[in-house]
């Protein structure tokens, strides 16, 4: 055991080494990738900053030239001769084209670029104003011109030109300096940040290293340790060499095949197996060693041991392979089962119990509802014939104990219903199927019929879910007709709802009826909880519930949202993936 402890250690210290060699690497990459960065933020800044340059220059351009135009523009004026006019088209042309560029120098400026159709304007209408005087010169001659130019606003014009350029080239000059400054503050957060994580480094190397020589002198105290443990384990642990012989045999193994550490060492390991496998495993052994053909190295499983007076041990096995040098050693672990079986046992007969239980349960429901509901569908026959022979015999209170009868009976009947229905949630199982809950949706109500006053109003689309379409159609029909049946306005309105929750579809069915108080949110969806009193709604108690069950059964979850005098909002969740199978469940 103390050389299985070396060479655990002897790896321990090896990955540490390791781990120094890639933590050195991963700093190198790391402050390689920095620099990288830092030089690709100099770049970026110097190439912004080289346009906001450009982009200066171009803004005194556009002035420049304009002047130059209204220059050549006037000596043509004096004298006429249009050649003096090539230059004032060329100024007039750059000065457009100066326009152009600035539109590519401010990309990243988006508040000046925002402002260059603002310039584009100013520089047409000095433009425009110019050609008039033009214009005015070649068709009037030189007084016309002159009283154009007189009567044009050109000089005011090009004073609110020069105000914005002036403006615009403050703010290019502010970008600029911003830019210059955060590009600074970036790359001396970028060394400081290489140089914390460059001393950090030294400081995790320098603590491996201490860390590496402080294990090698606790080699032997952990060696000990381990061999103590070993000793101290709950758990069987027995170690053999390449041949099959027992090297070792800890405490826990002795109590567990009832041999002594001194009677099994050198022995062949399968003296503490049965037949077959006894005559068998050493050539499991050897085959594994030849060619690699594993039969439980490697694997935990269940098998058979036997203990020394032959009585057979069930027990958990699992076997590791370790290398010492040239030598291969294999050490399994024995975990004692016989308990667990016993366990398991007792568990397989509890569950046969209660299968049993439940389908006598199962043919008892079905057999109390037939047995009756015979005699519930005699009295209210009974009613029927009592109220149509003797209507001449009876009073109005004989009458209304007859109807309050027939009434009792077929309460007593849809609660026998309920009932039914309830226990068959979760018991009897459909098929699970893609159901489009716009198409079941419009399917309920279609079934409900509703009368004109109610509107039942779908909001958005409505997911699909996988499911029971049976169980779906279920859920929303109670809740719909239980909006419909409670009511207390003229006109009715009931709204159905979807959203996105995660994992899980979040729907709503909301109606504008009487509400209910918060203290009652709960008891709503206890089974044969009503809050009307039956003489005034007829009402089971049992579908509320039934929506409780059927969304629990699916994984989600079913609340209210109400107050009196403000209507409900009944939400409940169900999953977007389909949920897991219980185990236990009875197949339709």
């Amino acid at each position: 055991m103390a050389e299985s402890g070396l060479e655990n250690k002897r790896w321990t210290v090896e990955r540490q080494v390791l781990a120094g060699f890639a933590l050195a690497i991963v700093v190198l990459a790391i402050v390689g990738a920095g620099l990288y960065r830092a030089t690709l933020g100099f770049i970026s800044t110097s190439a912004a900053v080289n346009r906001s340059e450009q982009a200066l220059t171009a803004l005194e351009g556009i002035y420049s030239l304009l002047n130059e135009a209204e220059s050549r523009q006037r000596v043509y004026l004096l004298l006429g001769d249009e050649t003096e006019l090539v230059p004032r088209h060329a100024a007039v042309a750059r000065a457009h084209a100066l326009v152009t560029e600035l539109d590519a120098l401010l990309v990243d400026v988006p508040a000046l670029r925002a402002r260059l159709p603002e310039l584009q304007r100013r520089v047409e209408l000095r433009l425009s104003l110019l050609d008039a005087v033009l214009e005015a010169r070649r068709s009037g001659g030189f007084e016309a011109g002159q009283r154009q130019l007189a009567a044009s606003p050109g000089r005011l014009e090009m004073d609110a030109l020069h105000t914005l350029i002036v403006q615009m080239q403050d703010e290019v000059r502010s970008h600029r300096g911003a830019r210059q400054q955060t590009a600074q503050q970036g790359a001396r957060r970028t060394l400081a940040m290489l140089g914390l994580l460059f001393l950090l480094a030294v400081g995790a190397l320098t603590a491996l290293y201490a860390r590496i020589r402080r294990e090698a002198q606790e080699r032997r105290e952990s060696e000990e340790r381990l061999d103590a443990v070993v000793e101290t384990a709950s758990e069987g642990i027995i170690t053999i060499d390449d041949a099959g012989r027992i090297e070792s045999f800890n405490p826990a193994a002795e109590r567990l095949f009832g041999y002594t550490a001194a009677e099994v060492a050198g022995r062949n390991v399968s003296m503490l197996m049965p037949e077959p496998d006894r005559s068998r495993h050493d050539g499991y052994l050897r085959r594994y060693l030849d060619g690699g053909e594993a039969h439980i190295i490697g694997f935990g499983r269940e098998v058979m041991a036997q203990r020394r007076d032959g009585s057979p041990l069930p027990i958990g096995l699992a076997v590791s392979e370790m290398r010492l040098g040239p030598r291969r050693l294999f050490t399994g672990i024995v975990h004692d089962l016989t308990e667990r079986r016993r366990a398991e046992a007792r568990q397989a007969e509890l569950i046969d119990d209660l299968q049993a239980a439940n389908e006598e349960l199962r043919n008892f429901a079905y057999v109390v509802s037939h047995d009756l509901k015979a005699p519930l569908r005699g009295i209210g026959s009974l009613a029927d014939w009592l109220a149509s022979d003797y209507a001449d015999k009876l009073d109005a209170q004989g009458r209304e104990y007859l109807a309050l009868m027939k009434n009792r009976a077929s309460r007593m009947d849809a609660l026998i219903d309920g009932i039914l229905e309830y226990s068959r949630v979760g018991r009897v199982k459909e098929t699970q199927v893609a159901v489009d809950l716009n198409a079941l949706v419009a399917d309920t109500v279609q079934m409900l019929a509703p009368p004109p006053e109610v509107s039942v109003i779908v909001e958005g689309t409505l997911p699909t879910v996988l499911g029971e379409r049976t169980r779906l159609q279920q859920l929303f029909q109670n809740l719909v007709s239980n909006a419909i049946k409670h009511r207390d306005k003229p006109e009715g309105r009931i709204v159905i709802a979807s959203a996105d929750a995660g994992d899980f579809w979040q729907l709503s069915v909301a109606d504008n009826g009487p509400g209910i108080d918060p203290r009652h949110h709960e008891r709503v969806f206890q089974l044969f909880q009503v809050l009307t009193p039956r003489d005034q709604k007829e009402s089971t108690g049992v579908g509320l519930a039934l929506v409780k069950k059927i969304v629990e059964l699916y994984g989600g979850r079913v609340w209210i949202d109400s107050r009196s005098g403000e209507g409900s909002t009944f939400f409940f969740t169900l999953p977007k993936a389909a949920p897991a199978t219980r185990e236990g469940e009875a197949a339709a």
